[in-house]
């Protein structure tokens, strides 16, 4: 493999480490949507970060600092729940972004946030992209149990405890710092697949939650690593190429287990 394709290589095994162990929480708590809003919200970050000439990882850890935040502050309400509030903080961010490029005439080129451009990956996307993977398997070592019991019994964890709005608004923290790191190197179709596909095939395998998070973790990898090989040979734009053989997979994946349930 040329020496160029090697940060690019490495920043998709590391997006796809944290991604893969990310989503198995995110499926457990119901949450494919916030990864999806905020992926598209991220935009707003990514233009106040052009706007006030601000190093644009700085910007993004702060902007998803405040959206976690925000979800988590306007989800204790009695009149909606957690998913319109994200969705409709997501529509606004994405409108204002627009509407901030639009009157400061910035030209800030949102296409190439959609599909991202892993080959732009330097030392210092690396360097964030390993301290977010390193923090994501701490997070899910320590966190496993009690996320696992958070969801299955809210109160029995109350009682046994856990303090379940801490550690709901810490999953929330990271799992938007995870996104805001990724999404410019990967793009938002792929960061928002990367969440939720690996996880998805290894539910339908796995018998048990630790086990769900060991497949989801190889799947994530190995698919991940092949795709980058199978579009750098045959030049096919990466995000696509990815989600197109995890949604092949996952597709398959289901047909199989349909077929062995009638047999």
């Amino acid at each position: 493999m040329e020496s160029f394709l090697l940060f690019p290589l490495l920043a998709i095994i590391l997006i796809s480490t944290a991604s893969s162990i990310l989503g198995v929480f995110v499926l457990w708590k119901k949450l494919a949507y916030f990864g999806d809003a905020l992926s598209h919200a991220i935009l707003f970050g990514l233009i106040c970060g052009a706007f006030f000439e601000i190093n644009q990882i700085f910007a993004l850890m702060i902007f998803a600092i405040i959206f976690a935040g925000a979800v988590s502050s306007l989800s204790q309400n009695r009149y909606f729940n957690k998913g319109t509030i994200v969705m409709i903080l997501s529509y606004f961010c994405v409108a204002l972004a627009i509407v901030l490029n639009d009157v400061f005439s910035s030209g800030f080129n949102f296409t190439s946030y959609i599909f991202g451009d892993v080959l732009t990956v330097g030392s210092t996307e690396i360097t964030a992209l390993t301290a977010i993977t390193c923090s994501t398997i701490f997070y899910s070592i320590f966190a496993f149990r009690k996320i696992l019991l958070i969801n299955a019994n809210p109160d029995l964890a109350k009682i046994s405890g856990i303090k379940t709005e801490r550690w709901n608004a810490s999953f929330l923290i990271l799992l938007s710092l995870t996104i805001a790191f990724s999404v410019q190197i990967v793009g938002i179709l792929l960061m928002t697949a990367l969440l939720i596909l690996p996880a998805s095939i290894a539910r339908i395998f796995s018998t048990s939650a630790k086990q769900m998070m060991v497949l989801s973790l190889i799947i994530g990898i190995t698919i991940s690593a092949t795709s980058f090989a199978i579009a750098n040979r045959f030049n096919l734009t990466l995000g696509p190429t990815i989600i197109v053989i995890f949604g092949i997979i996952f597709f398959l994946s289901l047909i199989r287990e349909k077929l062995r349930e009638k047999l």
